[in-house]
């Protein structure tokens, strides 16, 4: 059965009190004076030496009470930055609540970065604090002279090794929460403040900050919410996310909407293909979404007896092969449902909402009270089934909820807002997909070029800069290939470099790899090198 989303979103700000100035503090205040008893995360620590902790909406309530006036006592007020680079565990979302709680924003730092990577989003970011993870500190260790900004760094040091030891000047994350009053803060925290940094990387130059204002972000866990509603609507419903939580669809689509509509949620650390349906199954898990090569990875494990012994019926998924969508959908017993979404779009996307009817490979149509449209360059509305740009409306009263802004970059903040010969503004996604007569969406291509591998969307300069600074390398170009051209069926890129050498200079790819690997993101590490004499260049030399 499913909720109408109108209703479901009715329902939840009228239980909450939801008004244009409520807060995030307000909103985890009102959960612990509802339902504070009940469990809402579970996090597996441990899967192998069944290891797992629950935390109840009280729990959250006071741990992120803690962390804020641990804040608050180190100084750190309404308005100031805080880089969370940090695993999946229940400190991350102790730290984002609290640091929420007292009005700073948090910048979400992927871990997979390193080198020059993880030195420009903490720095761009004009964090002044950093919360990490003790297994990352080597990589912050690395950079820490090139961020005269960073003032107090605060370290996770939970599963750490007995003789572990803090550096000078760093505080455990542990002895801050445990060191602070339970107390409620009264911080004024307004809905357009700034509330989070997320880097996206497109196909050129440095990534570009896409930031989520109270307002905002708060708007996208009530949509994750009524996404999931068709989900949802049986006893008992549990989510789990094994994605990343510095990552909009683990946060937004999990994590915050579990949240809201008092779902349980599972949590661990990292994707496992092997271990993946066990989780599933012990947690009695009733829904999850996917994201990149999951679907196929979860494929290409040895059937097991057991594999239709669970309790999911529905999940969600980015775009899918739809050979892979029928191979899954047989194997687990379950309906995979596409959906389509952009982290820098305002809350916008596109959904099958558990129509059993949905064409197989579609993205989905849109949701009550949005128009999403397939235009040409000039923003004209093109004809069913010809490709072209998908964009969405921004209605007049909605400009405050779905503003799109890059931190630092108004050019780019612009660009992806455009007005139309009719006078209407629409959101630009940067993605060529088609739509039918019947209003079903299907993704084609990215507009521009740009590497997708791992699941992570990369700029090619940003490996390229990495690589052209080996003194043997005059200049290289950084591309995808798709997997199927290597003899592998996922629906993702696989990374290519071509590399000019300086003249008379030699060099085996062993030794190009030994220089970038501590350089770059792994899911950024070239897996085929080419050497060439030149690279085709334009008429600009581009």
């Amino acid at each position: 059965m499913s909720i109408p989303a109108e209703t479901l979103r009715e329902r939840i700000q009228k239980r909450h009190n939801i008004t244009p100035t409520t807060t995030f503090a307000d909103i985890v205040k009102t959960k612990a004076d509802l339902v504070g008893d009940k469990v809402y995360l579970t996090y597996v620590r441990d899967f192998d030496k069944g290891i797992d902790e629950q935390y109840t909406y009280r729990d959250m309530h006071v741990k992120s009470n803690q962390f804020a006036n641990g804040l608050l006592k180190l100084g750190m007020k309404r308005g100031d930055g805080i880089s969370i680079y940090q695993i999946n565990s229940p400190e991350f979302l102790f730290a984002l609540f609290g640091a929420w709680k007292i009005g700073n924003y948090v910048v979400l730092v992927n871990t997979g970065l390193r080198g020059d990577g993880l030195q420009y989003i903490i720095d761009h970011s004009d964090s002044k604090m950093v919360v990490l993870h003790w297994s990352l500190i080597q990589n912050y260790l690395s950079i820490k002279d090139q961020l005269p900004k960073i003032k107090l760094v605060i370290v996770d040091t939970n599963e750490a090794p007995p003789d572990f030891e803090l550096p000078d000047g760093m505080l455990s994350f542990q002895d801050v929460i445990n060191e602070a009053p339970e107390d409620d803060v009264e911080i004024e925290v307004k809905p357009d403040d700034m509330l989070t940094l997320m880097y996206t990387s497109g196909t050129t130059g440095l990534p570009k900050a896409t930031t989520f204002f109270y307002r905002g972000l708060m708007g996208n866990s009530l949509i994750g919410t009524i996404m999931y509603s068709s989900y949802w609507a049986q006893p008992g419903a549990k989510l789990f996310t094994c994605l990343p939580l510095f990552h909009g669809n683990a946060l937004q689509l999990c994590a915050m909407p579990g949240y809201y509509g008092e779902i349980p949620v599972v949590i661990s650390k990292r994707f496992s293909a092997s271990r993946f349906w066990d989780i599933v199954r012990k947690y009695e898990v009733t829904t999850f979404n996917t994201l990149g090569s999951m679907p196929q990875y979860l494929i290409k494990q040895p059937e097991r007896s057991n594999d239709k012994d669970h309790k999911v019926r529905v999940i969600s998924s980015a775009a899918c092969p739809k050979e892979i969508v029928r191979a899954f959908e047989e194997r687990f017993n379950l309906k995979l449902n596409e959906g389509y979404g952009a982290v820098d779009g305002g809350s916008f996307g596109l959904g099958t909402g558990g129509d059993p009817n949905a064409p197989v490979g579609s993205m989905g149509k849109v949701g009550p009270g949005i128009t999403a449209e397939i235009m040409d360059d000039d923003l004209n509305i093109l004809p069913a089934n010809t490709v072209g740009e998908l964009v969405f409306l921004i209605k007049e009263e909605e400009k405050a909820v779905r503003k799109v802004s890059y931190y630092k970059n108004p050019e780019a903040s612009t660009a992806r807002t455009q007005v139309a010969p009719d006078g209407r503004s629409w959101f630009l996604s940067g993605d060529l997909a088609t739509k039918d007569e019947k209003g079903w969406f299907y993704f084609v291509d990215r507009k521009k070029d740009s590497l997708r591998r791992r699941g992570e969307n990369m700029s090619a300069y940003s490996i390229e800069r990495v690589i052209n600074g080996h003194d043997k390398v005059l200049e290289s170009a950084a591309y995808g290939i798709k997997s199927h051209q290597v003899g592998e069926d996922y629906a993702e890129d696989e990374v290519m470099v071509a590399v000019v050498l300086q003249p008379g200079k030699t060099m085996a790819p062993e030794e190009l790899l030994d220089f970038i690997q501590d350089k770059l993101a792994y899911f950024q590490i070239p897996r085929f090198i080419d050497f060439v004499d030149a690279l085709p260049k334009s008429k600009v030399h581009r």
